[in-house]
């Protein structure tokens, strides 16, 4: 019967999803019917379990403000005048600009430890330096 009820999660997460139910509360349906199937009611006692011990985790607890630390580096301009002298010294180098967002990711994940917060903040710094605010055109009189 495992097999049976692990063999229609997949078409019923599918089936969700294509009737326009999000993503993330379709995964929450099937886990949930499955589980009763599978576990019967104990299966709410297991979930409490989890959920309890996922946010019993002290180290966990530290991910939102690192996260807050990257976003206000970011407001305050310290992380780009940071992005901006790194990119004064390396950015000449051929790749200069991956070289300049790897230089401040390595600075930035020493300092808090936490990959998200990292990730947001270069992601918010390097981003905007990667797009082309003026696009070259050529006039149709400089065409042989």
């Amino acid at each position: 019967m495992d097999s049976t009820i692990a063999s229609l999660m997949f078409p019923g997460l599918f089936l969700l999803i294509f009737l326009g139910v999000p993503v993330a509360f379709s995964l929450v349906i099937v886990s949930l019917i499955s589980g009763w199937f599978a576990f019967g009611p104990m299966i709410f006692q297991q979930l409490y379990g989890s959920i309890y011990s996922a946010s019993s985790n002290y180290v966990l607890s530290s991910i939102p403000l690192f996260i807050l630390m990257g976003a206000i580096l970011e407001k305050s301009g310290i992380a780009k005048n940071l992005f901006d002298a790194i990119q004064m010294w390396i950015g000449r180098l051929p790749g200069g600009l991956a070289l300049t967002t790897i230089a401040m990711a390595a600075i930035f994940a020493a300092a808090s430890g936490v990959v998200g917060a990292v990730e947001i903040m270069i992601g918010l710094m390097a981003i905007p330096a990667m797009t082309p605010s003026v696009r070259m055109s050529v006039a149709p009189s400089d065409t042989l």
